[in-house]
């Protein structure tokens, strides 16, 4: 056999050996060529039939496979001006105009499609298309979707779209780092690179401050393995960067300056080489991230690859006549001990020479010149810091003098569990909504030093609670979980109920325990205005 040249394609588990003509002159002793090609099976199959009678097909078993070469590739986010829907930030299904009525009836009330429960709109107009391209009564589809997140025909779950995010225009690019292993990943002789460009712009109505300019940034860099599961985990972040989900606008824990651009705490990157938290080697940092962008709903990196393509049945991008919110059931951890070690974000300036050196402290009245102080950006009211942070502690992120707010509310609620679970039961005063329903389990322990008697022991509780499951119920919930994880739900002191000291009992945000009535149970048309309200004077987002 003559001279031959060895094509591997992609993930060099095939190669092709193909005859060439003998040179005119002998030529010097080189290793095989390797010319990159995107592997795919159907054309491979075309290449080897058409090559069949002079070419051998050979299979080589790699240890590993990784993309010897990637073109540095741009994928361009561009924010909204506005989210769409409120309920946009939330998991939702995405429900589509439906052009014509299609012939059959719907899976859900088995009535034909063609059938219009309302005088005032077509047909056309009571129907909606899910993302896997089934089509379904809109009243129907709206109430299946809001118990059980599928669709009803296929059972696809791909229909649950992830949140939209708040994160400012900008482009992400991808590249191979060749000779430069991913440290604590001997399959990965090279690392993906992933370089974020988020230039300076004015915020959206959906940013802390509109209409105020954000501080962007040029080439923050990450890292993954290039190996198979580093490029699965790429094609899953590049859909979170088109879904706003990877930055978002806030204070700086590095810089401490408010309205730069932040790393999202949603989506996890590594950004350096020499260990640490944000740092390779780490080797649980693919699963937690696989796990945050699984809570997110961001699909597998298949179906991820299929929407951005266009190749689903609806294209990536394109805008559903109405989004509806789902609710997930889960469980949500509470450790009051992990809490306390995050460290706060608020929005204060050091000073490290007071001006005015006659001026007191309004928290404790002495001079400000006497200890380390701080000021209030948004009010710029100055403080000793000590007394700020004591003032945190209480969950009272206020200026004492103007009451604007400088940092994230914080409360002093005992560990536990917060579960989410949906009833088929439609909530009274809500119909036809079905219910929402939250059980809060906290353990008997022992007070910690915030709590009125540290070191004493207090006995633990299992509450029940109870919303509607329509768009203002899962609304509200979306603060309730926030309040839970930052300790505002419960509180530890005199029971109430028990008539006993050392209790866990409810903080001040109230919650409908019962469904048949009564001072705390529903029916209750103005509690979720109320309750908003509470929150909103706890400063919760």
């Amino acid at each position: 056999m003559g001279a031959t040249k060895i094509i591997h394609y992609g993930s060099d588990d095939l190669a092709v050996i193909v005859p060439i003509p003998p040179p005119s002159a002998p030529p010097p002793s080189a290793p095989p060529q390797r010319v990159p090609v995107a592997f795919s099976p159907s054309a491979f199959t075309a290449t080897a039939t058409g090559l069949a009678a002079t070419c051998s097909v050979v299979s080589t078993q790699p240890e590993t496979s990784t993309w010897t070469e990637l073109p540095r590739k741009a994928e361009q986010y561009i924010a909204p001006a506005v989210l769409p829907h409120s309920t946009s930030t939330l998991p939702h299904a995405s429900l589509f105009f439906v052009t014509h009525t299609p012939a059959g009836d719907c899976r859900i009330c088995r009535l034909p499609l063609s059938s219009s429960s309302s005088s005032s709109f077509s047909a056309n107009a009571q129907l909606a298309k899910l993302q896997c391209g089934h089509v379904f009564h809109r009243s129907c589809i709206e109430a299946s979707l809001h118990h059980h997140p599928k669709c009803p025909t296929c059972g696809d779950s791909g229909c649950i779209e992830p949140p939209l995010g708040t994160s400012p225009s900008g482009t992400m690019h991808h590249s191979i780092l060749r000779d430069k292993p991913c440290p604590g990943f001997a399959d990965s002789p090279s690392t993906i690179l992933i370089e974020y460009d988020v230039p300076h712009a004015t915020q959206k109505p959906y940013h802390p401050h509109p209409g105020r300019n954000f501080h962007g940034f040029l080439r923050r860099k990450a890292y993954l393995p290039n190996n198979d599961a580093g490029r699965d985990l790429l094609t899953r972040i590049i859909y979170a960067w088109k879904r706003g989900l990877v930055f978002s606008v806030g204070t700086s824990k590095t810089s401490g300056r408010s309205d730069s651009i932040v790393w999202s705490s949603l989506v996890p990157h590594k950004t350096s080489f020499k260990g640490g938290p944000h740092g390779w080697p780490d080797e649980d940092y693919l699963r937690v991230c696989h796990e945050k962008l699984n809570a997110l709903l961001v699909p597998d990196a298949e179906v991820c690859e299929r929407r951005m393509s266009g190749a689903d049945a609806m294209t990536f991008g394109q805008m559903p006549m109405i989004t509806v919110p789902i609710v997930l059931r889960e469980e949500i951890e509470y450790d009051d001990d992990s809490m306390a070690k995050i460290p706060q974000t608020l929005d204060l300036k050091p000073i490290s020479r007071f001006p005015l050196s006659n001026e007191a402290c309004r928290i404790c009245r002495r001079l400000l010149s006497s200890g380390f102080c701080v000021e209030v950006r948004r009010c710029k009211h100055a403080f000793h810091q000590c007394c700020l942070e004591r003032g945190g502690l209480r969950g009272c992120n206020r200026c004492p003098v103007c009451g604007a707010s400088y940092g994230e509310p914080r409360g002093n609620s005992p560990s536990g569990t917060m579960s989410i679970d949906l009833e088929n039961s439609v909530c009274p005063g809500f119909a036809p909504a079905k219910t929402i329903k939250l059980r809060y389990r906290i353990p008997s322990g022992i007070q910690k030093a915030y709590h009125p008697n540290p070191g004493r022991r207090y006995g633990g509780t299992n509450r029940t609670a109870y919303l509607p499951n329509n768009e203002e119920g899962i609304l509200l919930l979306q603060r309730l979980k926030y309040a839970w994880t930052h300790g505002l739900t419960f509180t530890v002191g005199y029971s109430i109920t028990n008539k006993r000291d050392d209790c866990v009992t409810w903080a001040t945000i109230p919650h409908k325990t019962r469904l048949d009535g009564g001072e705390y149970g529903f029916p209750d048309p103005i509690y979720i205005q109320n309750c908003n309200q509470c929150l909103d004077d706890l400063l919760l987002p």
